[in-house]
C-alpha cells in the first residue's frame, strides 16, 4: 500500500480537528481503547493510536488519505456503499495494514454533524484472532460431534425439580429421533421413560435417578447399562455414565451425564462368548472322543478274546449241550457290546466314508415310511420336501441313522401328549446375521435338513450338553446317550453344522446345513466287505504270521488259526515280526496284523513286508478301520472284535480257496 498523500494543510500540521480546542472530545476521541478514525468525504482526517497501530501508518501517514485504500479492493464498493447510507449497523470486512497485509475487521460507523460540515466517525476491531478462535472452535465443535457420533454418544442433563430431560441433538439421534421430531431438545421424564424405556427396565432407571437425588457427595458419580428402544421400535443396549450438580446447601438440583449406544458391542461380547462356549465345546468332544478311542480299543481286543473263546466253546459242544443257551446268550451280549463300541469309535474316528452324491429326499422318504409304523396315532407327521433342492455329497446309510435318531428322540419327547413332527428338507441362503448368531454355519451352507417336534423341549444347561457321550435325560434302560453324539459326528465329518433351539414346553428343533454335492469335495471309496464262509479247516498246515501287542487277541488268533489247520507264528512286538519275516519271507502264506501298536503301526509294518513280498496276502485289524489304508498297499481290512467264520472267509478270499 501506497502512503498517504500529504497534507494540503499550508502550515505542514495536522488537518483542524473539529471543536478542537473542546478538551472532553479530543480526550475521549485520543484516549479510546478502540480504534477509532474521523473521515470526511472519504479521506481520513484523523485516526487514534489503536487505529494506527491496527494499520501499521503514523497519524501523519494517514490523514489526508482515502479510506478506500485501507479496504480489501473487493470489499470497497460494499463499504462506500454503507458510508454513503449512513449505515450505523456493525459489520464485517476486510481491510489492509501498510505492509500489504490483509485482517478481518469489525466496522461500525456514526455519520455526526458539526456546524456545515460532515464527519465519519468509525469504530474498528481487527477481529482475525476472534475470527480464527470462532473456526477453531467450530473446527472442534465438529469434530467432537463426529468423534461422538462414532462413538455413538449423546449428552443430556435431568432437572431434578421438573424432571425435565435437555437433550442434544447426538442423544436424540441414538434414539432415533430428532429436535425437528420432538418440537425441541426438552422431554419430561415421565415421556422419556414411556417412549424410550423397556417396562421392565423402567424400575431400574428410576432407581438410580432417585440415588442421585439423594446423594450427598458432590462428586457422585454412577455408571449403569439397560435397554431402550429407539423411535423406530428396535431394541438396544445403552451405557449411561452420569453426574450429580448440588446447589449452596448441598442438595442435588441436577444431574448431567453420557450416553453410548453399545448394542454393536454387546452382540460381539455375545458372538466372542457363544464361539467360546463352542470352542470348549469342541475341545471337550476331541478330548472325549480321544479318551473314548483309547478305551474302545482296548475293550476291542477283550470282546475279540471273549466272542471268540465263545465260538469255540459253541463248535466243541453238540446241538443239545444244556450249555449252548447260555453261551448263546452270552455271544449275543458280547455282540452288542461289540456294536456299542463301534458306536464310541465311530464317533472318536471323524473319518470319511464312502460318499456319492444323492438326494435327502429319498432319505427322508424311507425313515418316515419306516416311523409311521412305529408312531403312536397321536403323534402326526409332516413333511414338508422342497423339488428343487440340490443333491448332497453324503453317505446315505448316514444320513439314515441321523434321521432315525433325531425323530426316535422327537417322539420320545411327545410320547406322553402327542404332537407334531416335522420334517423339513429346503433350499436356504444364511445371511450374515444369522452366520454370527451362529458362526458353525457358513455361507456354503445353503441345503437345510430340519427335524422339529412338540414336545417337551430342553433348558439352556440340557442344550450346552445334549451331544456329550453317555449324557442322557432318558431313564436307565431308555438309550446309552451316544445317539445325539454320533448325530455331531456325523454331520460334523459331511462339512456340515447343527443348530438346535429349544425351551422348556415349547419342542425342539434341530436344523442340519450341508454343502450341496457341486461344492463338495469327493472321498475316498470304502473298502469291499468281506466273504463269509463256512469253517471247515484249509490251511494244510501253512505257516500264518499274527501280530498283535495284546496277549489275549493273540492266544485267541492262535487257536483260531490251529482249528483252521493253519500253523500260527504269534508276535507281540512289530519289529520282531519284521525281522522274522525278513530271514523268511518265503515262510509265510500271509499276515495278520493289529492296525494300533505301540514302536510300530500295522500300516509301516504291512508298508515294509509288501516291500518285500507285494503279492502277499496281508490283512489289517481293528476297531478303528481307516479308508485311507488303501493307499499304503493295504487292500483287506476286517474289524474287530471278528468272528470265526468271518476271518475263515477273509482267508478263503485272499488264498483263493474254494468255499467248503
Amino acid at each position: 500500500m501506497s502512503s498517504p498523500t500529504a497534507s494540503s494543510d499550508p502550515s505542514g500540521s495536522a488537518p483542524a480537528f473539529p471543536n478542537r480546542d473542546d478538551f472532553f472530545y479530543r480526550i475521549l476521541f485520543a484516549g479510546s481503547f478502540d480504534a477509532l478514525t474521523l473521515s470526511e468525504n472519504g479521506v481520513f482526517v484523523d485516526a487514534n493510536a489503536p487505529a494506527q497501530k491496527i494499520f501499521g501508518f503514523t497519524r501523519e501517514e494517514l490523514i489526508g488519505t482515502s479510506y478506500l485504500q485501507c479496504v480489501a479492493p473487493e470489499l470497497r464498493a460494499t463499504v462506500t456503499a454503507n458510508i454513503a447510507a449512513e449505515r450505523e449497523a456493525v459489520y464485517e470486512t476486510r481491510l489492509v495494514r501498510k505492509d500489504g497485509s490483509q485482517f478481518d475487521a469489525e466496522i461500525q460507523g456514526k455519520t455526526i454533524t458539526l456546524g456545515n460540515r460532515k464527519l465519519r466517525l468509525t469504530l474498528l476491531r481487527d477481529i482475525t484472532a476472534q475470527r480464527e478462535s470462532a473456526i477453531s472452535l467450530r473446527d472442534s465443535r465438529a469434530r467432537l460431534g463426529l468423534a461422538l457420533g462414532l462413538a455413538q454418544l449423546g449428552q443430556w442433563q435431568l432437572e431434578i425439580d421438573t424432571a425435565t430431560f435437555t437433550f442434544d441433538d447426538d442423544l436424540l439421534k441414538l434414539l432415533g429421533t430428532s429436535a425437528e421430531r420432538e418440537g425441541g431438545h426438552q422431554m419430561s421424564a415421565a415421556d422419556y421413560a414411556r417412549r424410550f424405556i423397556p417396562p421392565e427396565e423402567a424400575a431400574l432407571v428410576t432407581e438410580e435417578i432417585g440415588r442421585a437425588a439423594a446423594a450427598t457427595d458432590p462428586h457422585f458419580t454412577r455408571q449403569l447399562e439397560h435397554q431402550f428402544i429407539r423411535a423406530d421400535g428396535s431394541l438396544g443396549v445403552m451405557l449411561v455414565r452420569f453426574g450429580i450438580v448440588q446447589d449452596a446447601a448441598g442438595r442435588t438440583i441436577r444431574t448431567y451425564g453420557v450416553n453410548q449406544d453399545i448394542t454393536e458391542q454387546k452382540v460381539a461380547e455375545q458372538r466372542r462368548v457363544r464361539l467360546g462356549e463352542q470352542l470348549q465345546q469342541a475341545q471337550k468332544m476331541e478330548a472325549l472322543g480321544t479318551l473314548a478311542g483309547g478305551i474302545a480299543h482296548d475293550f476291542n481286543n477283550i470282546l475279540t478274546g471273549i466272542l471268540g473263546h465263545l465260538q469255540l466253546a459253541m463248535m466243541d459242544l453238540g446241538p443239545d449241550h444244556p450249555a449252548r443257551t447260555g453261551i448263546d446268550e452270552a455271544a449275543k451280549a458280547g455282540r452288542r457290546a461289540r456294536d456299542l463300541v463301534a458306536r464310541i469309535l465311530a464317533f472318536s474316528r471323524h473319518s470319511q466314508q464312502e460318499r456319492k452324491p444323492a438326494a435327502l429326499a429319498s432319505v427322508v422318504d424311507e425313515v418316515l415310511q419306516l416311523l409311521r409304523a412305529s408312531l403312536p396315532a397321536t403323534i402326526r407327521i409332516n413333511r414338508t420336501i422342497d423339488p428343487d433342492c440340490p443333491p448332497v455329497s453324503c453317505d446315505p446309510a448316514q444320513i439314515h441313522q441321523v434321521l432315525m435318531n433325531l425323530a426316535t428322540n422327537a417322539a420320545h419327547a411327545m410320547r406322553e401328549h402327542g404332537g407334531v413332527l416335522t420334517v423339513e428338507l429346503c433350499r436356504v441362503s444364511p445371511d450374515s446375521a444369522f452366520r454370527r448368531r451362529y458362526p458353525q454355519v457358513n455361507a456354503a451352507h445353503t441345503v437345510r435338513l430340519s427335524v422339529r417336534d412338540t414336545g417337551t423341549g430342553m433348558d439352556e444347561a440340557v442344550l450346552k450338553r445334549i451331544f456329550e457321550p453317555f449324557y442322557t435325560t432318558k431313564a436307565t434302560g431308555e438309550g446309552s446317550g451316544l445317539g445325539l453324539t454320533m448325530v455331531y459326528s456325523i454331520v460334523e465329518d459331511h462339512l456340515g453344522a447343527i443348530v438346535v433351539t429349544s425351551a422348556p414346553g415349547a419342542g425342539t428343533s434341530f436344523d442340519l446345513y450341508f454343502v450341496p454335492a457341486a461344492a463338495t469335495a469327493g472321498v475316498a471309496p470304502a473298502a469291499a466287505p468281506a466273504a463269509r464262509s463256512a469253517l471247515a479247516p484249509f490251511g494244510r498246515g501253512r505257516h500264518i504270521m499274527l501280530v498283535d501287542d495284546d496277549g489275549d487277541v493273540r492266544a485267541i488268533g492262535a487257536t483260531i488259526l490251529q482249528r483252521l489247520d493253519f500253523r500260527p507264528m504269534a508276535f507281540g512286538d512289530p519289529g520282531a515280526a519284521l525281522a522274522a519275516f525278513e530271514r523268511t519271507p518265503d515262510l509265510f502264506s500271509a499276515v495278520i496284523s493289529d492296525l494300533t501298536m505301540p514302536g510300530m503301526s500295522g500300516v509301516e509294518l504291512a508298508r515294509a513286508i509288501l516291500a518285500i513280498r507285494p503279492e502277499l496276502p496281508l490283512v489289517l485289524t481293528s476297531g478303528n478301520l481307516n479308508t485311507d489304508m488303501a493307499k499304503y498297499g493295504v487292500q483287506h481290512a476286517i474289524r474287530k472284535p471278528f468272528d470265526l467264520d468271518e476271518l475263515a472267509g477273509m482267508l478263503r478270499q485272499l488264498l483263493k480257496e474254494p468255499a467248503a
